[in-house]
């Protein structure tokens, strides 16, 4: 069952499992960029370059990024941005 709308977090892996087009998770996603801003739609080459760079923000664990962006504090922390 999809929902309307929702958010992923930067590199967050939960959304792309499964992969599109076999499932899509929600209808209109929202994207929080590596900076924590919302964008409510990206670029290819934006959104390639945003991933990019929330993978290189750690540059001993680059691949947990996927992990660390689907917590939920992570996902606070951002939302919380974008309300100031």
């Amino acid at each position: 069952m999809n929902v309307a709308g929702g958010f992923v977090n930067n590199n967050d892996i939960v959304p792309t499992l499964p992969p599109e087009p076999a499932y899509t998770h929600v209808e209109t996603m929202r994207y929080l960029g590596s900076d924590g801003r919302l964008r409510e739609k990206t670029s290819l080459f934006g959104n390639l370059a945003d991933h990019a760079k929330g993978y290189t923000a750690d540059v001993f664990a680059p691949a947990s990024d996927g992990v660390r962006d689907h917590s939920i504090h992570q996902h606070i922390a951002a939302l919380e941005k974008n309300l100031a």
